[in-house]
């Protein structure tokens, strides 16, 4: 069995080859090696942000033989957190009965991944900042600070510079954290992504249950990218194959196991939906090019009727070779 890190390895190898939708952000992330830069990952949940994250680090020669240490800022009460991230020394607060390094300490030559740093208590953010400006922590008790050689990357799925207009985030942080910005976009808006994505899902979970190769039909894929995945994106994809893979029982995964999905009930992802405003040229050329031509089939997976299917066509003079 793979271990976690060999996983992502294998993850984001998959997405640097298979998710065009990110190309711009690997580009990005290749231009940072060696640079010690703090950077601020945005998306909405499930969009990928710890993907990005864990990117930052391996495909970074300098930095991917270090420890990758992550931390979610809104799982542990204050004084836990504090001292979870800078150490404290024995006999520092009630229940400290031997030293803790720190997970700044632990994560040196490597990456800090600081998820929901939305969360982070405004007590924490000025010794955040102080960290960061100075290379060094102190532990809770020590006398003494040590220089540490970690780049952070925090993620958030809130309005972060929101939260500095309402007073509820620092704005010397924000600006130290997001010296580098990547914004992750939300899957509805790399729909080519989708298809990819739900075969390397169908892949490992098949691997995982024990199953034959599982392949999708054309319409069962022609529906997966129809839908938006508002809901948590690429997790809710994830979710929606592995309980599809649960309830199939031969080689194929059709459109009804997805439907029939405990997560795809909501009347948003039945197949009757009026189409949306949102459906452009190249989904509906797609889409035609899956069901080779065959307006009724495209129809079907678009939620709309042939009629007006037929309408849109031919106001966009996509008829032509249908």
């Amino acid at each position: 069995m793979m271990t976690n890190r060999a996983t992502y390895r294998t993850l984001i190898d998959h997405v640097r080859s298979h998710q065009p939708g990110l190309d711009a952000i690997f580009n990005d992330i290749d231009r940072l090696h060696g640079f010690n830069i703090s950077v601020l990952v945005q998306g909405e949940s499930g969009s990928g942000k710890e993907v990005i994250a864990r990117a930052l680090h391996e495909c970074d020669p300098t930095r991917r033989e270090g420890p990758f240490v992550a931390i979610n800022c809104a799982a542990l009460p204050e004084q836990l957190l504090e001292a979870d991230l800078f150490g404290y020394r024995r006999g520092a607060f009630t229940g400290a009965e031997e030293n803790r390094a720190g997970l700044f300490v632990d994560a040196d030559r490597g990456t800090l991944f600081l998820d929901e740093i939305g969360e982070l208590p405004l007590s924490l953010q000025a010794k955040l900042l102080r960290v960061l400006q100075e290379r060094t922590v102190r532990p809770l008790g020590a006398g003494e600070e040590q220089e540490v050689d970690v780049r952070v990357v925090s993620a958030t799925n809130r309005d972060l510079w929101g939260c500095v207009q309402e007073q509820s985030f620092r704005p010397d942080l924000y600006f130290r954290l997001g010296e580098y910005v990547v914004e992750v976009p939300p899957l509805r808006q790399r729909r080519q992504d989708i298809v990819p994505l739900a075969r390397y899902f169908a892949q490992q979970y098949g691997r995982e249950l024990q199953r034959h190769p599982v392949r999708f039909t054309v319409e069962a894929e022609c529906w997966l990218q129809a839908q938006d995945w508002t809901a948590n994106n690429v997790r809710e994809l994830s979710l929606c194959i592995k309980r599809a893979l649960l309830r199939s029982h031969g080689e194929l995964l059709g459109v009804t196991e997805l439907i029939q999905s405990e997560i795809c009930t909501n009347p948003r992802y039945m197949l009757q939906n009026p189409v949306r405003d949102d459906l452009g040229e190249n989904q509906l050329r797609d889409t035609l090019q899956r069901t080779k031509g065959n307006i009724s089939a495209a129809a079907r997976l678009l939620g709309m009727k042939r009629s007006t299917l037929f309408d849109r066509l031919t106001r966009l003079g996509l008829r032509e070779g249908v």
